[in-house]
């Protein structure tokens, strides 16, 4: 399974770099047969360079997400871990932001915009070390690696309403808007809330039973 998610990102950004070049050779194309005083036919894809700016950060910012949680997966997948209930919990998370990240590229492509901005992207956490310290009575790898979701879905929501915040204040892009308030952020808001819980749940077991906290949570809880 982490496989099939890793090459899958691997061949959506291969695939979006393509269409990112012909979608220039389209552009060149479509400025030629303007300046022959043919009719303009780029009107209907008009979106403000800050806009799609901030929408090219959100994509990158969801396949970010995707690889941090994938990493973790691998974690608890791990034979000497060994805990299945995170381990799918993490592998679902991974595949959760994939498709967010695949669901704004193809708005981006819908609006007639370049998917991503191939000159600048780069996935920051491909190599980033996880915070996996030994257990101690009050805090283990598990309860950290919660603590590190909610802090990842708070950065992405708050990336979200930045883009939100670009797009309407100074663009009035309402259809974008209306779109990421409907399909992301009630999700974003629900996934931090249960994290939130998770959180606080393992931290109450972990007074009570420190060494097999982990443990029972796993099979419990997740």
């Amino acid at each position: 399974m982490m496989k099939s998610i890793f090459f899958g990102i691997v061949a959506l950004m291969f695939a979006a770099v393509v269409m990112n070049q012909e979608q220039a050779s389209v552009l060149a194309e479509g400025s030629t047969s303007g300046s022959a005083g043919g009719p303009d036919i780029t009107k209907w894809k008009k979106m403000d360079d800050s806009c799609t700016n901030k929408l090219h950060e959100q994509i990158k910012k969801e396949f970010d997400a995707s690889i941090f949680y994938l990493q973790y997966a691998a974690y608890f997948a791990n034979y000497k871990v060994n805990l299945p209930g995170f381990e799918k919990f993490f592998f679902d998370a991974a595949s959760e932001e994939r498709q967010h990240g695949m669901k704004l590229i193809e708005y981006a492509l819908m609006r007639g915009q370049n998917p991503i901005d191939y000159n600048r992207f780069s996935l920051t956490n491909a190599a980033k070390k996880l915070e996996t310290e030994p257990s101690t009575k009050t805090s283990t790898p598990a309860l950290k690696a919660l603590e590190q979701a909610l802090e990842r879905e708070q950065i992405v929501t708050s990336s979200i309403r930045d883009v939100i915040k670009a797009c309407e204040n100074e663009t009035n892009d309402y259809h974008l808007v209306d779109y990421l308030t409907g399909e992301f952020l009630e999700e974003q808001h629900q996934g931090q809330r249960d994290l939130a819980g998770k959180i606080a749940m393992l931290k109450k077991m972990l007074k009570t039973n420190p060494h097999l906290g982990d443990f029972i949570f796993d099979k419990q809880n997740m």
